[in-house]
């Protein structure tokens, strides 16, 4: 790209009543271990929530150098104060966008910038042909300016007529006459003269609404008429995530992870706020509880529960306990007990079979063996024969 007349394009600069060097305080060098680039400080509001951010271009901060944890060092301001910055941790906010070519990264408090340093974007209006706009990058150790016009804008790009110096990648675009930043300088062609930024309107639209609920919980995510409709993430008042996922009209509706207060969740489908249709429930410890079923938040259909100790139930659920057929095995696999269930305990007719492998044929209530039943040596051979209360043989039974 083309060189400047830096004074002329200065003194033009001035000419538009552009504090320079407020602005200039805003925009950053960049040195990683390969190469060194422009960046800004920037800060985006969604529903009044701020994001204290530095922008600069993917051709100088990449997805490899996010995945590796490299660290920036960061040049700013005429004092020349410095700060290092590692990519990926502290929590730092770093999103891909579709079809712009942008990197931003959170910035921290203890990255200790002051917020005096942060620029604004351009909401206005999208209709902002033949405007005049410049360019700020941060050279070596002082600022250059340049001016020029915008030719062409679509949904995400900006085309401009501005020859900028080298490096000049990920400088801020400027309207003219204001401190807003409508774009982020990505590239030039030498042979059209033609330049190309990125706008920001598709990074305000990403950045995900707030709605704040009466007991303290909050959402953050899409938003239709001011109701969570779309993706989303519900949080408790101590910033906990409860739910993320789908919401539909204010509900999770759809798919999401649901996460309980005793470490527990959930990861399956939903409608109007309620577990429904398939999904599996998780002890803390990642093992599954259960996994089938679901209707209006209760284990209803064909499902599997685990207990904690190993043993496991396959078979029909009612209001969130084993109800109709169904199969109880001891950890290891073999069965213990096979037949009806009625509220979640062995009611009707079963198999119960011991561990000694000795096992009874008979009727069952209240998880216990109750009305007429056989009980079985290992090898068939009839140990006892007749009726049975509360797990107990009675007087009349048949011995064998």
């Amino acid at each position: 790209m083309e060189d400047t007349n830096e004074d002329s394009n200065k003194n033009e600069a001035t000419n538009n009543n552009i504090d320079l060097l407020n602005i200039g305080k805003s925009i950053c060098k960049i040195l990683t271990n390969e190469k060194k680039g422009t960046g800004f400080f920037i800060k985006l509001n969604k529903n009044n929530e701020d994001f204290y951010c530095l922008m600069t271009n993917q051709n100088l901060i990449s997805k490899e150098m996010i995945a590796k944890k490299q660290k920036l060092m960061i040049y700013y301001d005429s004092e020349k104060k410095n700060i290092g910055i590692i990519l990926n941790r502290d929590k730092r906010y770093i999103k891909e966008y579709k079809n712009i070519n942008i990197t931003i990264i959170e910035i921290i408090k203890k990255d200790n910038i002051s917020e005096k340093y942060f620029l604004l974007p351009y909401i206005g209006e999208n209709n902002i042909m033949d405007k005049s706009i410049y360019i700020v990058q941060f050279l070596n150790e002082k600022l250059s300016y340049s001016s020029g016009k915008i030719i062409k804008m679509d949904k995400s790009e900006i085309t401009h007529d501005i020859n900028t110096k080298y490096g000049s990648s990920g400088s801020p675009i400027f309207l003219e006459n204001t401190k807003l930043v409508i774009g982020i300088h990505k590239q030039g062609n030498i042979k059209i003269n033609e330049n190309y930024g990125d706008l920001l309107y598709p990074i305000i639209l990403e950045f995900k609404p707030k709605i704040n609920y009466d007991n303290g919980n909050y959402y953050k995510g899409d938003v239709i008429n001011g109701i969570s409709h779309g993706k989303g993430i519900l949080y408790d008042k101590n910033g906990n995530i409860k739910y993320e996922g789908d919401f539909i009209n204010g509900n999770a509706e759809g798919n999401g992870i649901y996460y309980y207060d005793n470490g527990e969740y959930y990861i399956g489908q939903w409608k109007k706020d309620l577990k429904n249709g398939k999904g599996i429930l998780y002890y803390r410890t990642g093992n599954i509880k259960y996994e089938g079923d679901f209707i209006n938040g209760k284990a209803e259909g064909n499902g599997k529960y685990y207990s904690e100790n190993g043993d496991y139930y396959i078979g029909q659920f009612k209001n969130g306990l084993s109800h109709g057929k169904g199969i109880e095995y001891y950890k290891n696999g073999n069965i213990m007990y096979e037949g009806d269930f009625i509220n979640g305990k062995r009611e009707g007719n079963g198999k119960y079979y011991y561990e000694s492998d000795n096992y009874y044929i008979g009727q069952f209530k209240n998880n216990l063996k109750n009305g007429k039943g056989i009980l079985y040596y290992k090898n068939g051979n009839i140990m006892f024969e007749g009726d049975f209360i509360d797990g107990k043989r009675e007087r009349n039974e048949k011995k064998e």
